[in-house]
């Protein structure tokens, strides 16, 4: 059954935005040009001129122009503060409507050598590279200037251009935005992208690693940290996938790794829950089915800090791993967050009967047919029930009373003329769709018309709608989809047939 949205395709595909440029403040233990005089001090005149200018919605352009052209050829005793200033009126420059990057100096006002060819990225980074080589403790300040807008714009560009599937302008861009800043992860996520999608493995890690060493643990990259962890864990899979023979087993090993460290980062729901999935079959793959207990340890141990998919799937991998105990507090932990979940009342039912714990498993069959009254794998679970109950006693009045039971629920099931079948039931924030089968077990044509409630946590009901299908050739199926414009559901429910 497919759940929630489909799968996102994770792109890097979030924006940024700076109305206008947020001009970076010396700190006490950096300051940046110290007492100047001169040409520097004519320089910094001007830049202070542009920089009010800017702040006052009026044109800098001419101050700074005045700036670089003092600057630019003139080698002072004040090295620090030229290269600081320099690289101050290149970032505010590139803001300038009609400035490009790759120009010449005639196009930004200079008038030696007015035709040769002039990078203003290449420029900014040269400028602050030397100023950062004098004044480390100024690292920060820089920082925010070449975090300024051309470097946003360039950055957006590129990831629009990747999320265009433009690969080719979408590196070129990344490497610009390099070129001013490579302390954020962005642009390296960006050109991980690319490579990934070149099928160039070796890159792309190249680039996913120096994207993780950017964000650190600064928490205002968690987002591309996270992202870059998955993946590269999902590059893993998809060599392993790719494998064959001795090194299939080698390789599920290592995407086992990633994965595990993808999971202790992780934050969606749904991307947990899909890490849960592929572990559980690496675990199987590697050889290390011991260890598919420990994935899922501490949903049981603190399953509040977890959603309703992830506690879900766990389960399920729990029920496959043939530990019911465990499989019971996971898929307990998953009603306790959504009491329409039908997956989990149908897979808690059927824990609790192989526990033989039947007190518990007849209550949630109740609830299970409530909302999916018309398939007969539902009605069936009593049947099996009533077995378990049969074979745990002696009395030969319970095993009656449990063997009639038995043999009505089985051929009640049997009976039953029509059989919906559940596919898909996405729940997203502003629609919900469910979709399945209706299997015409009679010997004659049916038309059908499914009428099916969308219920909230609290049960009540949100949106409705009735869906004609048919008709249905005798032992066919038929796909049937019901959509509503609505978020916000928990469950359904729908009539039963007759």
């Amino acid at each position: 059954m497919k759940y929630l949205s489909n799968r996102r395709a994770l792109l890097l595909a979030a924006t940024f935005a700076l109305a206008s440029p947020v001009f970076a403040q010396a700190t006490a233990s950096c300051d940046p040009t110290g007492s100047v005089s001169g040409v520097v001090g004519k320089a910094q005149f001007s830049m202070a001129r542009a920089i009010q200018a800017v702040q006052s919605n009026a044109t800098p352009l001419r101050d700074l122009q005045e700036t670089i052209r003092l600057l630019i050829d003139d080698k002072t005793d004040n090295t620090p503060a030229r290269n600081y200033l320099l690289g101050e009126a290149y970032v505010l420059l590139l803001t300038q409507p009609g400035i490009k990057p790759i120009t010449t100096r005639g196009a930004i006002g200079l008038t030696t050598n007015p035709t040769g060819a002039l990078d203003l990225f290449a420029s900014t980074d040269s400028a602050f590279r030397a100023f950062e080589a004098t004044k480390p403790d100024c690292a920060s300040l820089v920082r925010e200037w070449r975090q300024q807008k051309p470097w946003l714009t360039t950055l957006n560009d590129a990831i629009g251009a990747l999320n265009a599937g433009k690969l080719d302008s979408a590196e070129y861009l990344a490497n610009r935005a390099l070129l001013l800043d490579t302390h954020a992860p962005y642009a390296y996520s960006v050109l991980a992208s690319v490579a990934s999608q070149r099928k160039n493995s070796a890159a792309a890690m190249e680039f996913w690693k120096k994207a993780l060493d950017a964000a650190g643990t600064d928490t205002s990259y968690t987002d591309v940290k996270v992202k870059t962890m998955f993946d590269i864990a999902n590059a893993a899979s998809n060599r392993y996938e790719a494998a064959t023979g001795a090194e299939k087993k080698a390789l599920a090993k290592e995407a086992v790794s990633a994965w595990q460290e993808y999971l202790a980062v992780a934050t969606s729901d749904y991307l947990i829950s899909d890490a849960i999935d592929r572990l559980s079959l690496l675990y199987t793959a590697a050889g290390d089915t011991a260890s598919i207990p420990k994935l899922y340890a501490g949903l049981i141990a603190n399953p509040s800090k977890y959603g309703e998919l992830s506690l879900l799937h766990a389960g399920v991998v729990a029920t496959r791993a043939n530990r019911a105990a465990d499989a019971a507090k996971l898929f307990e932990s998953t009603i306790a967050l959504n009491a329409y979940s039908r997956d989990a009342l149908n897979n808690l039912a059927a824990s609790y009967i192989q526990l033989h714990d039947y007190a518990k498993a007849f209550p949630l069959i109740n609830r299970l047919i409530a909302i999916d009254p018309s398939n007969p794998d539902n009605v069936l679970l009593y049947a099996f029930a009533y077995q378990g109950m049969y074979k745990g006693t002696k009395d030969k009045k319970a095993q009656k009373v449990y063997s009639d039971s038995l043999m009505y629920y089985n051929s009640r099931s049997e009976n039953m003329k029509v059989k919906v079948t559940i596919t898909e039931f996405t729940r997203g924030d502003t629609e919900t769709v469910l979709g399945g089968t209706i299997e015409n077990i009679a010997a004659t044509p049916k038309s059908y018309t499914l009428s099916v409630e969308f219920v909230d946590k609290a049960g009540s009901v949100i949106g409705s709608q009735d869906v004609p299908v048919g008709p249905v050739a005798p032992k066919s199926t038929q796909k049937f989809k019901v959509t509503i414009p609505k978020g916000g559901v928990y469950g359904f429910r729908y009539k039963p047939f007759n």
